[in-house]
């Protein structure tokens, strides 16, 4: 019984590897300048076995998903660029029947508009759609605006991003490197000197995910800095964030303030990260997380650890530190670590991968996973182990 609660809550809990995986690149700009006219479509198709294990490997759970992501981008004005993403998604085996109506679970959780449907569901297989980016983009000098769904990225550190109060990225779904998109309308001006204002609106889909907020960003003493104010549901929040160096070593991190109201107490969380490249190649990542009101004792149940991760709760527990290693071994192999752990929980996670390119735009990677924590004693909870082969066009 105790190995089927962790799976499940296993299963809420899409697996860590954001840190070791690139983030997304922002191809916006680039397009903009592009000839008016111009069409653009790319993509990738992924195949990934997944296998979950109980803590002495005797339990066995497997699932196998094949993802399928088109981007598409028009121009069909000097000043406009429109926008279609979407991901088709056809995953079967053991995940999919331990999760009864598997299929309505798949939606982006801040999504207003239902641009998602399930074309085949069975007790133990689904194939699912979802539109998450669909979006006009209109530029004027240094004006621009855009409305419809998209990606709100006020995020400046690695693994978490306080922030980021539009699209919360669960840093454990590492095979969602595009992150969620918002049903919103943004307004952006960029002053001189490297900065500007950005003041964005999105309803959410109920009342506690709808924000107003705005961002002011600028560069000084060799720094970037932003400054973040707003109303999110129906609480004031405000923050900072920045990102430089220290000598040779990357220096950056974010703070984020929630007000208290009814049932929600004064919130606030904090990250501070530093990375550095050795010269012979090794890669370092060190940050902190902290969260006033997370967890900060040891568990009885892993049911009690909440993973309905928002803008005010990145983490469920207090203090999380996280320390990332990597290296290109070879032009075709390269190997990184991540370690996870939460003092007060006493909760570790080991996360060793390994990727290899088989050839141009085709890449396989195998990714392992360790989950241990207290409850009566300090134990393993379960290992997952995922191949996966992705093909970009």
């Amino acid at each position: 019984m105790r190995f089927a609660a962790i799976y499940l809550l296993m299963l809420m809990v899409p697996s860590l590897t954001r840190a070791q995986e690139l983030p997304p690149v922002d191809t916006s700009a680039a397009v903009a300048e592009k000839p008016s006219g111009s069409f653009s479509l790319n993509g990738y198709i992924k195949d990934m076995q997944t296998l979950s294990f109980d803590k002495t490997f005797n339990s066995l759970a497997a699932t196998n998903l094949i993802h399928n992501r088109l981007n598409c981008k028009w121009r069909p004005a000097e000043n406009l660029t429109l926008t279609l993403e979407l991901r088709n998604r056809l995953i079967w085996g053991d995940e999919v029947r331990s999760l009864p109506d598997y299929g309505k679970y798949l939606r982006n959780a801040n999504e207003r508009i239902d641009l998602s449907r399930v074309w085949f569901s069975n007790p133990s297989m689904v194939l699912h759609t979802n539109i998450d980016r669909l979006y006009a983009d209109y530029k004027l000098k240094n004006v621009s605006l855009r409305l419809g769904r998209q990606r709100i990225n006020w995020g400046i550190a690695t693994t978490w991003n306080p922030n980021d109060l539009f699209n919360t990225y669960n840093f454990l779904d590492f095979d969602y490197e595009e992150r969620p998109g918002s049903d919103a309308v943004r307004f952006t001006t960029e002053f001189t000197g490297f900065s500007g204002l950005e003041i964005t609106y999105s309803p959410g889909r109920s009342g506690p995910g709808k924000v107003l907020a705005g961002k002011y960003y600028f560069n000084a003493k060799g720094y970037d800095f932003q400054l973040i104010s707003g109303i999110y549901g129906d609480r004031f929040t405000a923050g900072t964030g920045w990102a430089g160096s220290i000598g040779e070593a990357g220096f950056k991190g974010e703070f984020q303030f929630f007000s208290g109201s009814g049932s929600d107490k004064v919130q606030y969380n904090l990250t501070v990260e530093s990375d550095y490249v050795f010269g012979n190649g090794w890669y370092l990542n060190g940050a902190l997380l902290f969260n006033n009101n997370g967890l900060n004792r040891r568990i009885t149940n892993p049911l009690e650890v909440n993973f309905n991760f928002s803008p005010s709760n990145l983490m469920p527990t207090k203090w999380n530190f996280i320390l990332t290693t990597g290296k290109e071994i070879t032009p075709l192999l390269s190997t990184n670590l991540s370690v996870l752990y939460s003092p007060g929980t006493n909760l570790l996670l080991i996360l060793p991968g390994i990727r290899y390119s088989l050839a141009d735009n085709l890449n396989a990677d195998f990714i392992w996973q360790s989950f241990f924590a207290s409850l009566n004693n300090f134990e393993a909870l379960s290992h997952r182990g995922f191949l996966r082969v992705k093909l970009n066009f």
